[in-house]
């Protein structure tokens, strides 16, 4: 056995149906807790049988199956009671990948329950959307089992990448995007709702574009980042004008709010002095370094 799905559902599925369709010679199977399921099960059971996938009657099977990797899908919460089932029963040839999203701690924790049996671990971080791209979803990977998996599954077609990093890594990449690409839709919301009680959305849009559009990511964070240190106090000051707007209109303002409190937090330090001449001017990098290591002393009061 080649390969063992904790958890069928929908990711596994793409999965497991793009591996089938490339041609991979791979023995796969799966075991997931709804396979019985009166409403879940016959979907489960179906996708199986067409993607060549045979369904396990127990968690104590899959052990049994001697797979080469065990490969999680279940969901963040129970990443690790799953792993802490199913580890003390592998054998050291095996390895273990959860693709769950979870936090970098919950991947450290199933790492360092892998590292007890003497399993080797994969933290594996899906970066994109299952359906549509299936097995070749781009992924990251970090942790002792990384280069297996690697090695293993992207001759079959799968976009994976190795990290210099312990296991977490990859899966703190995945919560560190949510926070802008969740973050972003929401700040869009609040202020298109407020333009929309103004009837100018599409003005809005217009200005916004021709703010941001045909620049990269690398050009904005150059862009937003030092400056926004050093002009913190003049920003924070619009934005109590900002956050004015929006509630004069009954617009729930909180992340408007957010942004003011990061802004008052910033301006409590000197970041002209901080970052020297021309500092307007560092690039991201240096600029995220250096409040990093400014804020990690003791003298920096928190939000």
């Amino acid at each position: 056995m080649d390969l063992v799905f904790i958890g069928f559902g929908e990711a596994a599925w793409q999965i497991a149906s793009g591996l089938h369709s490339s041609g991979a010679k791979l023995e796969m199977a799966a075991y997931d807790v709804q396979s019985n399921h009166p409403l879940l099960g016959p979907q489960i059971q179906q996708r199986a049988q067409d993607t060549k996938v045979t369904l396990l009657a127990s968690s104590e099977d899959v052990s049994r199956t001697n797979a080469r990797f065990i490969l999680c899908l279940t969901s963040a919460t129970s990443a690790l009671p799953i792993a802490q089932q199913l580890i003390p029963r592998l054998h050291a040839d095996q390895v273990y990948v959860d693709m769950n999203s979870s936090a970098p701690t919950v991947k450290q924790d199933i790492a360092a329950l892998a590292k007890q049996h003497g399993i080797r671990f994969c933290d594996a971080a899906v970066m994109g959307t299952v359906p549509g791209n299936q097995h070749r979803v781009p992924m990251l990977l970090a942790g002792e089992g990384a280069d297996s998996f690697h090695e293993t599954f992207s001759v079959y077609g799968m976009r994976l990448s190795i990290l210099n990093g312990e296991a977490g890594a990859a899966s703190a990449i995945k919560m560190l995007k949510s926070v802008v690409m969740k973050g972003l839709p929401q700040l869009f919301i609040e202020a298109f709702q407020g333009a929309e009680k103004f009837g100018v959305v599409d003005t809005l849009a217009a200005s916004l574009a021709e703010s941001l559009e045909g620049k990269t990511i690398q050009q904005l964070a150059n862009t937003f980042t030092a400056r926004t240190f050093i002009h913190a106090a003049r920003r924070s000051a619009e934005m109590r004008d900002a956050l004015a707007t929006l509630q004069g209109v009954g617009v729930n303002s909180e992340m408007t709010e957010a942004t003011q409190r990061k802004l008052d937090w910033l301006a409590k330090d000197d970041w002209k002095s901080l970052l020297g001449a021309n500092g307007s001017d560092m690039p991201y990098q240096d600029a995220i370094r250096m409040l990093v290591k400014h804020t990690n002393g003791d003298n920096h009061d928190s939000l």
